[in-house]
């Protein structure tokens, strides 16, 4: 169906559906700068090789791995469409948005970016602009609902953050608790107080500029010294070593289609990019025991399309949390009480990784800061993936991926020509998840030669400076930093809200002479049309409709999976495949909240008078405390 030509990121981005959803309703769809396609694609492929690596190398056995990149946009890019325009409540039909708010103006002519995903982050922005009176309008407490009120919303706002210069909107809304930062460009990355205090940016060798260092670091390993990159020809004469096993024959204790089963996992993260990170665990056969609490569930629970007054359950129907916590155990332990900060000890002894992803202070509070869990387990690897790093002068500050996406220069590159800096939207969890996973597979690799376990530190902030480095580095060498990309390439189609991305470079038309010639054909007429002539086009197509994408289904991206609450769905897999599988992905769905609460307690030993106590005293249970 593509015709045989390789389809550029941008066009990819329409065929993926992530163009769809980008940008404001009244101008054309906002394709993303910086090419995060490329790089989501090779932390994918980056996985995969060190997986295929783990089981080959203890095999004999070669493996094949396939990455696709239309399928890694499809995952990432957006935050799972497909299931977010089918789970219970869905809004139907497709719409693009812009964050309310979001990258804002201030008095020094810089922007902040200001995240208020929750309602108390709205409350507290509220608080910092002095505007209590609307603390108690429910109808902005939503992003949908700010939308409906963009106007009168974005005024307000504005009126705040353009009295202030940058640094004091800054402070002030870190000090409300509300998750911010100064949008981030070439020039600013370098300077900002929090990457400079953890060396995030470090010489090229050879080179008279800065780029950024490894986005994880391991407190076993010291990381591999830098070298500058070779020159052509360099090690033509250097012969190739000989890497092949010396028995290659299958063993008896090899690892098999899903070569962590067997292995443990307690799962303490929320929200994406933690839960995106132990759901390849689970993916991978691991038992992966998801620790919630009554008191505080899981938060991307309550982001159900379904409202608490119409159905009691819709703590059970996230799509996101569904998407992200496929296959694994829940269970509910109150850490604030004695009883469940011991038993989840015990858990931790039992285990083969241990995976957070909230603000340091959290963790630490209950005693389980690294040392902590190296003295309950010595060989247990403990990732954790805090927003800024277990260090540094912003260290406690709570951040999002919107945050980053600010902070990093995402934002920088993405927005309209003339127009202020615009978020992606959605890539930077699961590209911290996907590197959260591939540090954990490279652990586990060491603690197999070693037996030594350890803290894997991955900050949300330094993963997303890995994959803007070319601001930095080009702001280095020529003082000048990338401007936003602009909606290059995407072109108006006859319709209602149609349109095409293609690769203008590919034939002699001026973008007003291709604009004129799309006005009048429909979009899948002028896609097909463009590449009969050679050039890569494809429609903008609806997030929600690649469901019915030919190449996805023919790879079996899509697989059904049933739950109790909300029925069956066909939820996205991984984009890749190992010639030695799994060959299905998804072994069952998501958990209940407590599901598996009084399975897991008994494996470590609790009875049925205990189990009974601590539901009494709130220490377990399957309802919210708050519902």
């Amino acid at each position: 169906p593509d015709d045989g030509l390789e389809l550029p990121e941008p066009v990819l981005q329409a065929r993926s559906g992530s163009l769809s959803g980008k940008g404001h309703a009244h101008l054309p769809p906002l394709t993303l700068g910086g090419d995060l396609g490329e790089y989501v694609t090779g932390a994918f492929a980056a996985l995969s090789a060190m997986t295929a690596w783990y089981r080959a190398s203890r095999t004999g056995t070669p493996e094949t791995v396939d990455v696709s990149k239309l399928e890694a946009m499809q995952m990432t890019l957006l935050t799972a469409p497909t299931l977010m325009a089918r789970f219970p409540g869905a809004r139907a039909g497709a719409f693009r948005w812009v964050m309310i708010p979001g990258n804002e103006p201030t008095a020094d002519g810089r922007y902040v970016g200001i995240t208020t995903v929750t309602v108390a982050q709205w409350i507290g922005l509220l608080g910092a602009m002095g505007r209590d009176d609307l603390t108690g309008d429910e109808t902005l407490y939503t992003m949908l609902g700010r939308g409906a009120r963009a106007d009168e919303t974005n005024a307000a706002v504005r009126a705040w953050t353009t009295s202030l210069p940058a640094d004091a909107l800054e402070a002030q809304l870190v000090a409300a608790r509300v998750p911010a930062a100064i949008v981030g460009n070439g020039h600013e990355l370098p300077r900002f107080a929090q990457l400079v205090a953890r060396d995030v940016y470090v010489p090229q060798p050879g080179r008279p500029w800065v780029r950024p260092r490894a986005p994880f670091r391991f407190a076993a390993v010291a990381d591999r010294p830098l070298a500058a990159a070779p020159r052509r020809g360099a090690h033509d004469a250097t012969p190739w070593p000989d890497r092949r096993p010396s028995a290659p024959t299958r063993r008896a204790d090899a690892p098999g289609p899903r070569p962590l089963a067997g292995l443990r996992v307690v799962d303490f993260t929320a929200f994406w990019a933690g839960p995106f990170a132990t759901a390849w665990l689970a993916a991978l056969g691991a038992d992966v025991v998801k620790v919630e609490s009554t008191r505080r569930p899981d938060g991307i629970r309550f982001a159900a399309a379904v409202h608490p007054r119409d159905d009691p359950l819709f703590y059970e129907q996230s799509a996101l949390f569904h998407a992200s916590n496929l296959a694994k155990r829940g269970v509910t332990l109150d850490l604030a009480h004695p009883d469940g900060l011991e038993l989840a000890r015990e858990l931790i002894r039992g285990a083969d990784v241990v995976a957070e992803n909230f603000t340091p202070r959290v963790m630490d509070g209950f005693g389980l800061d690294a040392d902590g869990v190296q003295s309950l387990n010595p060989s247990a690897i403990y990732l954790r993936i805090p927003a800024f790093g277990l260090t540094g002068p912003w260290r406690d500050r709570p951040g999002f991926a919107q945050t980053m996406e600010q902070l990093t220069g995402m934002a920088w590159v993405t927005g309209y020509d003339g127009g202020p800096p615009i978020i992606p939207g959605g890539v930077v969890d699961p590209l911290v998840g996907t590197h959260a996973a591939l540090a954990v597979m490279a652990a586990l690799e060491h603690r197999a030669r070693t037996g030594e376990g350890g803290l894997v530190e991955v900050p949300l902030v330094e993963v997303a400076a890995a994959v803007t480095a070319e601001q930095v580095i080009r702001t280095s060498i020529d003082g000048v930093a990338p401007g936003r990309r602009g909606a290059r390439g995407v072109f108006r189609c006859a319709g209602d809200d149609a349109w095409i991305a293609s690769d203008g470079t590919a034939d002699d038309l001026t973008p007003v002479e291709r604009a004129r010639w799309c006005a009048t054909r429909a979009p899948h007429d002028a896609a097909r049309e463009l590449r009969a002539m050679g050039v890569a086009a494809w429609p903008v197509v609806p997030a929600f409709a690649t469901l019915d994408d030919p190449q996805l289904r023919a790879r079996g991206f899509f697989e059904a999976v049933e739950h109790p609450v909300v029925g069956t769905h066909d939820f996205p897999t991984w984009p890749m495949r190992l010639s030695a599988g799994p060959h299905r992905w998804w072994q069952g769905p998501a958990p209940m909240l407590g599901q598996h609460t009084d399975e897991v307690l008994r494996e470590l030993g609790v009875d049925d008078d205990r189990l009974a106590r601590l539901r009494r005293d709130g220490v377990i249970g399957d309802r919210p405390a708050s519902a």
